[in-house]
């Protein structure tokens, strides 16, 4: 499909939408989010790298991890709970 035929497709089926209020109110909310700057990530790059590695690891199957059952048993053997 060309520019020109996707805009008017586009124009055709706005005219439609903004007729609907609540319609109306979930197209702004998809401009706002498409609009809006790409806000910087509270989770830092060194981060994501460690979740990265230990991805890696977990699907290599080089990590080591106990089950929440085991878990549970080895806190009642050392703390009797």
């Amino acid at each position: 499909m060309k520019t020109k035929e996707i805009r008017q497709k586009l124009i055709v089926n706005f005219g439609k939408l903004i007729q609907d209020d609540s319609k109306l109110v979930v197209l702004e909310g998809i401009f706002d989010a498409i609009l809006n700057e790409e806000k910087a990530s509270i989770v830092s790059d060194n981060q994501y790298q460690k979740v990265e590695e230990a991805r890696a690891d977990y699907h290599s199957g080089n990590s080591f991890a106990t089950s929440w059952e085991d878990l549970e048993k080895q806190l009642n053997a050392k703390y009797g709970f």
